[in-house]
């Protein structure tokens, strides 16, 4: 199961349509292209950091003694963007005033949706709002197994 962000843009309401999902898994095109993949999300400046990294760490692999931790460096690089670029995503669109609305642990994108519309359609009917109906979700979608989502590398629930 994957976490999915819920983003929406600066002033939308929870319901938008120009909603945000942003599945916070491990991106195999980030692992293959790192600093190809970091400069498409549009984040210049770890994308020419990595960029910069990958050509030094190229640069001593010519030196064989350097190579073992050349590949390591490497591997580590490629493991850090994979892993947290989407984190890097979500952070950019905060940052631009994009506001988080929920995360939700489900198996694919079309269940999150769901979710994330019955949720939606619910905090609706609550305010009075009765004009749409939520769709029926899957019985072993409707709550996660341990009823938390995490996002990045860390949990960071308020814990110490």
């Amino acid at each position: 199961m994957a976490s999915y962000l819920v983003l929406t843009p600066p002033g939308a309401p929870k319901s938008d349509e120009k909603a945000r999902f942003i599945a916070d898994k491990f991106s195999w095109a980030a692992f293959v292209f790192p600093a190809i993949w970091l400069l498409y999300q549009r984040q210049w400046i770890a994308g020419i950091a990595v960029a910069i990294l990958q050509a030094l760490v190229t640069a001593i692999t010519a030196e064989p003694r350097f190579m073992l931790a050349s590949l390591l460096i490497e591997l580590a690089l490629r493991l850090l963007t994979a892993l947290e670029g989407p984190a890097f995503i979500a952070q950019r669109l905060q940052s631009g005033g994009w506001m988080l609305q929920s995360i939700i642990t489900a198996d694919d994108l079309a269940t999150a949706e769901m979710i994330y519309d019955h949720a939606t359609a619910a905090d609706d009917m609550a305010q009075g709002e009765t004009a749409w109906q939520p769709p029926v979700l899957p019985t072993a979608a409707a709550k996660p197994a341990d009823g938390r989502a995490a996002v990045g590398l860390f949990e960071n629930y308020g814990e110490r």
